[in-house]
């Protein structure tokens, strides 16, 4: 079939193939609704976290016993590229970093394996927790459980019990993680002085009590044909009934339990607490979801399900509040990018209005172009990609190729119709002339994308969604401009060409005069090109560089550090008094509170917490504004805060997700962890006095301070009194032993065995001992040397190396300066030489992306170097192009420069994508060029260019106006998207001037010099 014969059979098919188009088209639109949203792409990463909690173990001991042995272990794991560590007080936070070549399901498998192996070699008491870096690890909602009369124990148990089964068991949900639970406990506290009186130690009372407490198998007995097991039962059903218990002297006499101990409903000795705003009691718990789930659907359910909840609570004084929704920005976002795409294209059908001067065409583009994005919603599916920020961008940005390829086919039929050709003949000549050539030209412009599938890293998996949408969507394009644009031009385009003067067609024969005049200086084509790469270069070297563009996503995290060795108790006070100034900042809707834990990590120390802050939806100022009110407020009326931070939630678990700290982090490697900590307070504090600074905290601090217990080499000989004595004694007397429990139908509840003598540690003289040998208790200070540390350093480690990390966020938009003031800061300080700075952060991720994305940018104009010599076999004509690609990116970086905008990730990713749109107009020009019937080089030339002049301005404004809204911002989620559309405006517009001015005359120029 040839090309005339394959056009006659669509159009008289022509119902058919609209239908075909149509039914596409409906199922696209029924399978969106399918199609997972999130904010960034819903995909694992090749990170694996292994948290050990053990207690209130001391920081070196963890160090020995559990950190280095597991840090030895699992960097040998295949694939592991980085493995950073952070040891405190009775926890240790270990992230490893594989290869993005690795498979991150056998990673996972991999680390699992080997945490198998680890749990023999430390402690027995240790927990270990493995988790994956996949969408679950993040909260999509975050809730509060309050009540102003019951307790957090309370709530805890309500939560437990009655709550998370319900949760749990809605699809999607993956976990109902509960932040800082506590636990009920009964205390049974003992008087030390009775017992010392009745000469009873702690051992032996705790073996007492443990034996009251037992269930145990006796055996099996058949009574009357029926089959009974025998137990003794000694576990009894009121714990104030163990106040009766018998405990026999060394006299042969008795005495109660009551004698010497009171039982005490308690709770267990948590390192972590957690708050709500305006409730005084609370418990925080986050909803996780399966990494397949839609966060927005499995929202709905769990907020129907708390409604049903809450309903059966009321009577009890408990309600289940929520406090941040994930789904809220998600729904925003893309609310905000699809009300962008419509926006935009029926601001590029207005343009194309304005240059056609047809209604019907006009208005069919309007229905083609979203019948070309639901059609591409289903390859979309196919793929398993999703609905984010990024995919949705690459339809957005898609926009202009689809009215590009509509403009190109109906403008080309049109000429053709100028030449007195029937309706028929003019789409069958019309077509087959400009399809072959613009599918090339469609194939050079997908080809633009492909060297991004190999850009490593978090970059490369989020831009390779952009671009993997794009190219989608300039296929499905493609392929309706062949097969339903020639079909829709015989319906609507008139029988015969009417002839219409209009100020385009005015605008065409006064450049074709002006182009013609300017051949006789075409040298001045030499001199525009070298003006235009010579501007580009000076403003690449001057414009901000950044890593990616600020954004208001209406809540944001307080992060803060109090002075080390403040306690659980007195942070919350701290806390509460930080959460009245957050509910007096009218913006503000509600907040949660974490001590001890926080968002983003398991296990924190009793003085690091967070707030996360949700702001009002109608707010009347921007985020940056209430951050920095919060900022100056909490930083006047809180001067001893050793650390404050103040990310938004998305940004916080953007850089958990590259494992970088901040914008800007700054690595001190060295061997003694105390040095480092001391010099890394040095630098914090000169980075702090720079005012293009701010939130400059050392994130590896120091911790509780210790008391330090020596037994004395004589306290064996003369007291008979092991090292396990008076661990075991210590251990009892002052944390406590769990001696039992007891069971409240599927509740179980510890006995934790303590002592009143917690405060006499700070008076050695009276602290005492048992001692077996001598038969009586005997003060500390005799036995053992007791010493105060206060100043006990947390241990950070990167690839087993010990190292402090000071993080720093910077004003404005010029990441690349704020870099420069760090180094010179770090050149200030002095450091000694066994203490090696290395600076990282966003600003080691922007380096690498930067030099990643510029070599896509430069095989890209390889490509279509290569391509375009293909197709044109013509030096001269495969130079013009390859110029005409590269000068217009100067329109980018002169539009990033007048909006005052940074260069950053989304920036070059603009360029990218003018380079794919840039290259279709000249290559549509030189097959011009080169089919003219003309003889002379300028009659070709203006052939060429006068032919194209119209579809060139409009295709270029129409693509350029389709990305106006987001440009101007319009809604939250087009702010990320926003550089991506002004390098896309900027280069649009200026590839103008450089396709209809430069290029032609630099082609003359060129080919009178060769020719000459």
């Amino acid at each position: 079939m040839n090309s005339k014969d394959f056009f006659v059979f669509l159009i008289r098919r022509k119902v058919a193939v609209i239908l075909i188009f149509l039914m596409f088209g409906i199922i696209g639109y029924y399978t969106s609704n399918s199609v997972t949203k999130d904010i960034f792409p819903n995909v694992y990463f090749p990170r694996v976290e292994v948290a050990i909690e053990n207690g209130y173990t001391p920081t070196k001991q963890m160090l020995l016993e559990i950190t280095k042995p597991a840090e030895e272990s699992l960097k040998t794991v295949q694939g592991v590229e980085k493995i950073v560590s952070k040891t405190s007080i009775g926890s240790v936070e270990i992230n490893l970093y594989f290869n993005w070549s690795t498979n991150p399901f056998t990673a996972y498998q991999l680390v699992l394996a080997r945490v198998s192996e680890l749990k023999n070699v430390i402690p027995s008491t240790a927990k270990v927790v493995v988790r994956q870096a996949t969408p679950s690890m993040y909260p999509i909602g975050i809730y509060a459980i309050g009540s102003d009369t019951k307790s957090q124990t309370e709530l805890t148990d309500i939560l437990y019990y009655k709550i998370k089964p319900l949760i749990i068991s809605i699809p999607g949900v993956y976990d109902l993680e509960i932040k800082a639970p506590q636990w009920q406990e009964f205390h049974i506290v003992v008087d030390t002085d009775k017992l010392n009186n009745y000469n009873i130690s702690l051992d032996y009372l705790k073996s007492v009590i443990y034996n009251q407490t037992k269930i145990d198998f006796l055996g099996v007995s058949d009574l009357l044909n029926k089959q009974y097991i025998v137990t003794l039962y000694q576990k009894p059903e009121d714990v104030y009934k163990l106040l009766d218990v018998k405990i026999p002297l060394s006299n042969g006499r008795y005495i109660n339990l009551s004698d010497v101990a009171v039982i005490v409903n308690s709770k267990y000795p948590s390192r972590a607490t957690s708050g709500f705003s305006n409730v005084k009691n609370a418990v925080v718990f986050n909803i996780l979801r399966q990494p397949d789930a839609d966060t927005t659907t499995v929202i709905q359910n769990v907020d129907r399900q708390i409604d049903i909840i809450n309903k059966s609570l009321e009577k009890e004084g408990v309600k289940i509040y929520k406090s941040y929704d994930s789904s809220v920005f998600i729904k925003e976002s893309i609310k905000s990018v699809r009300d962008a795409i419509v926006l935009g294209s029926i601001i590029a059908v207005v343009i194309l209005f304005i240059f056609l001067r047809k209604v019907k065409i006009s208005f069919a583009t309007l229905l083609i172009l979203p019948m070309v994005f639901f059609i591409t919603i289903i390859g979309i599916k196919v793929l398993g990609l999703d609905f984010n920020l990024f995919s949705l961008g690459g339809m957005a940005a898609a926009i202009g190729g689809l009215v590009d390829h509509v403009i190109i086919v109906v403008e080309n039929i049109d000429r053709h119709l100028k030449y007195g050709k029937d309706k028929l003949t003019a789409i069958i000549d019309g077509s087959k002339e400009i399809l072959p050539i613009m599918t090339g030209a469609t194939l050079i412009s997908t080809l633009v994308f492909l060297p991004l599938l190999f850009v490593p890293g978090v970059v490369g998996v989020f831009l390779k969604q952009l671009a993997l949408v794009l190219v989608l969507t300039y296929i499905v394009s493609q392929i309706a401009a062949i097969f339903l644009v020639p079909v829709i031009a015989y319906i609507l385009l008139p029988n015969r060409f009417e002839s219409k003067e209009d100020f385009i067609t005015g605008l065409e024969k006064r450049y074709e005069k002006l182009l013609e005049r300017l051949f006789k200086y075409d040298f001045i084509a030499v001199v525009l090109v070298f003006v235009v790469m010579l501007s580009g270069f000076l403003l690449y070297r001057s414009i901000p560089a950044t890593f990616l563009p600020k954004w208001d996503e209406g809540s944001f995290v307080v992060d803060f550090t109090l002075p080390a060795g403040t306690s659980l108790e007195e942070s919350y006070k701290t806390a509460m008094e930080m959460g009245k100034i957050l509910n007096s900042i009218p913006e503000v809707k509600n907040w949660t509170l974490r001590i001890g834990t926080s968002l983003g990590h398991v296990t924190e120390q009793p003085n690091v917490g967070d707030f996360l802050v949700v702001l009002k939806e109608n707010k009347s100022r921007s985020i940056f504004e209430i951050k920095e009110e919060v900022r100056k407020r909490i930083e006047d009326k809180f001067n001893n805060l050793e650390e404050f931070d103040l990310p938004q939630v998305i940004e916080d678990r953007l850089a958990d997700i590259l494992g970088e700290e901040a914008p800007i982090s700054v690595l001190l490697y060295g061997y003694d962890p105390d040095k480092l900590v001391s010099y890394g307070f040095k630098l914090r504090d000169m980075l702090r006095e720079k005012p293009l600074l701010e939130e400059v905290n050392l994130k590896t601090a120091f911790s509780s301070g210790e008391i330090r217990v020596r037994l004395k080499p004589e306290a064996q000989s003369i007291y008979g009194l092991s090292l396990n004595d008076l661990y075991q004694q210590l251990y009892n007397a002052y944390w406590g032993s769990v001696v039992g429990n007891i069971v409240y139908g599927e509740k179980v509840i510890n006995l934790r065995l303590i002592s009143t003598d917690k405060q006499q540690f700070l008076n050695p003289e009276s602290m005492k001992v048992y001692s077996n040998t001598v038969g009586r208790f005997i003060p500390l200070s005799e036995v053992a040397e007791v010493s105060y540390k206060s100043n006990v350093p947390e241990v950070t480690h990167y690839n087993l190396s010990p190292v402090a990390v000071i993080t720093v966020r910077f004003k404005g938009n010029n990441m690349s300066d704020a870099v420069k003031v760090v180094n010179q800061t770090i050149q200030e300080v002095n450091l000694p030489s066994d203490i090696t700075p290395v600076v990282s952060g966003f600003y080691r991720q922007q380096q690498e992306s930067f030099k990643n994305l510029m070599l896509v940018i430069l095989a890209a104009i390889t490509f279509i170097g290569i391509f375009v010599m293909i197709l044109f076999v013509d030096f001269k004509i495969t130079l013009s192009i390859l110029l005409a690609v590269v000068l217009t990116l100067t329109g980018v970086l002169v539009a990033l420069f007048i909006t005052g905008k940074p260069l950053d990730i989304t920036g070059l990713i603009g360029m990218l994508i003018v380079l794919s749109i840039v290259i279709n107009n000249n290559v549509l020009i030189f097959d011009f060029y080169k089919n003219s019937p003309e003889e002379k080089i300028e009659n070709r030339i203006l052939y060429a260019t006068a032919s194209r002049f119209r579809p060139i301005t409009m295709t270029m404004l129409s693509n350029a106006f389709a990305m106006l809204p987001i440009a101007l911002a319009i809604g939250s989620g087009t702010q990320i998207l926003q550089d991506l559309a002004i390098s896309m405006i900027g280069g649009l517009v200026f590839a103008i001037f450089v396709n209809l001015l430069i290029i032609p005359l630099f082609f003359h120029f060129l080919a009178r010099l060769l020719n000459h």
